[in-house]
């Protein structure tokens, strides 16, 4: 059978509802992919012998293998051709990628594991590769080093699985059974960007300075995720919101927070959020808004917008297929 001479692939947005930080040290958190936004990839076959051609719409950069800008948008993505390339995944010429996004970038929601995820998918389309959820995962971790240093592995892990997951690093991961309906989120973007990376390394830096008190507090972070997980399964909505309130108030205890995300967060509540949180890293980014129904979460929105949110919108964790057992 011959090739296809394009292949497309889409790949969700993920939230952590519980556990940021924490994660990084070991403790678990409870992570979901989004109904929307998501990110969306082509690989397509050109002439035999003519470079890889990678094009990325959003950012209006488009290179030839070898010759990538020196734009940091389009690092993870040469990293990403070379390891195809190099373990035989996909040919060295005679094709061309093309990836775009939805995904707010430096918000919490996983962009660059949701592109990365996408990208492969296509190309694996276009080559016909068997490679199943965890490899795909093992594929997006590696560029995820380049966009992170040291990720915790979350965003790889649901995004490439695109099931809930109570994670924990190193661990076997534990998928989430479903709450029997969807949850409504609103999603506000700040309009302030961080690197992961460089909050991720502040804190880690912070607490060689506190070391007692940061690990209390990621332990205790680490406890509302067990929870959560129990809230999450058996679809009580009003217990997972009040889990994220005081993940809320832990994180901006290790000083991850920031003024325009305290006050999203305190919109939400007193717009009738069953609770909120930042979202990711911290300092800038996303807040998440958990609301009891669908109608609830457009109205959260409005409000957060009103706020001063850049863009806000309502976000959905559908109904996840069985729980069960897997390979981070």
């Amino acid at each position: 059978m011959n090739p296809p001479a394009v292949s497309q692939a889409k790949a969700p947005s993920k939230l952590i509802l519980l556990g940021e930080h924490a994660v990084v040290y070991g403790h678990p958190s409870v992570a979901v992919p989004l109904d929307g936004p998501s990110s969306r990839a082509s690989a397509r076959l050109g002439r035999p012998g003519e470079p890889i051609g990678v094009e990325l719409s959003d950012f209006k950069l488009a290179w030839m293998r070898g010759e990538a800008p020196s734009a940091d948008e389009a690092k993870p993505f040469a990293a990403l051709v070379e390891r195809l390339v190099s373990s035989g995944l996909a040919p060295d010429n005679g094709w061309t990628l093309t990836v775009t996004s939805e995904v707010p970038i430096g918000c919490g929601l996983g962009s660059g594991a949701s592109t990365a995820a996408a990208a492969f998918r296509a190309v694996y389309g276009l080559f016909g590769v068997p490679r199943g959820d965890s490899e795909l995962s093992d594929d997006v971790f590696a560029v995820e080093k380049i966009n992170h240093g040291t990720p915790s592995g979350v965003d790889n892990t649901v995004v490439s699985h695109g099931r809930p997951v109570l994670f924990r690093k190193g661990k076997e991961l534990a998928f989430l059974a479903g709450p029997g309906t969807a949850l409504h989120l609103a999603v506000a973007d700040s309009g302030v960007r961080h690197k992961t990376s460089e909050v991720v390394s502040d804190v880690a830096s912070r607490r060689r300075e506190a070391t007692e008190r940061f690990d209390a507090v990621f332990s205790a972070i680490g406890a509302l995720a067990e929870q959560g997980r129990a809230a999450f399964e058996r679809g009580d909505a009003r217990a997972l919101g009040g889990l994220m309130s005081e993940n809320h108030r832990l994180l901006a205890s290790l000083g991850v927070s920031s003024p325009e995300l305290e006050t999203l967060v305190l919109k939400a509540c007193v717009s009738g959020a069953l609770g909120a949180k930042l979202c990711g890293a911290g300092r800038g980014g996303c807040v998440a808004a958990l609301a009891a129904d669908a109608a609830g979460a457009l109205r959260l929105a409005e409000a957060l917008k009103a706020a001063g949110a850049v863009t806000a919108f309502a976000a959905r964790v559908g109904q996840p297929r069985l729980a069960g057992k897997g390979r981070p």
